[in-house]
């Protein structure tokens, strides 16, 4: 559960609405609002029959430059065991993460991947990674077209994620409390 709820912060992270700097690599700014975010994921057990299914998943977030911000601290390195690395410039980098324990427990996450940026507006991330523990083994293979579409409505937070149902946004969660989930140590509770 908390390998998935991190993948939701990444992709927080990932959707910035401002420039965020790993080591000597600076993220371009992304346009603050409403975003929408199309996800196929595939998530593999070992011992399971393999993952098809390519219907996507889209979640509307509304981004600010505060919630970005937030978000880029949790993946800069508030996980304890785990290392990120993002290489790049202009439009076009790469991520790898790794992490010598799962949440504390026994195991490893690897992974790696891609992050387009066009303009200030779209973000394509292509990422894979694996998990081995002492329980299971599971690999995932992720694509995400994440496209601003425009200002976030009236009465959704920043922060916010959820659907869109007959035009009318339904939320799921917020990414601040996502993060005190993932990062219990890092958020005071």
């Amino acid at each position: 559960m908390r390998f998935v709820l991190h993948r939701i912060v990444l992709f927080a992270a990932c959707t910035a609405a401002a420039p965020a700097a790993f080591a000597s690599v600076t993220l371009p700014p992304m346009k603050p609002g409403f975003w929408q975010a199309t996800m196929v994921m595939h998530m593999n057990m070992a011992g399971q029959p393999p993952d098809t299914d390519n219907t996507p998943n889209v979640v509307y977030s509304c981004l600010s430059a505060q919630t970005i911000a937030e978000a880029m601290k949790q993946m800069g390195g508030a996980i304890p065991g785990c290392a990120f690395d993002i290489a790049g410039s202009g439009g076009s980098y790469t991520i790898t993460t790794s992490c010598a324990s799962i949440g504390g427990m026994p195991g490893k996450l690897t992974g790696s991947g891609t992050m387009e940026f066009n303009g200030d507006r779209e973000m394509i991330m292509k990422d894979s990674s694996s998990m081995v523990s002492p329980s299971m083994s599971m690999k995932t293979d992720m694509s995400d077209d994440s496209k601003w579409v425009g200002q976030c409505p009236a009465d959704v937070a920043p922060g916010d994620f959820g659907k869109m149902v007959n035009g009318v946004f339904q939320k799921a969660g917020n990414y601040a409390d996502m993060a005190k989930i993932v990062h219990p140590q890092t958020s005071g509770n």
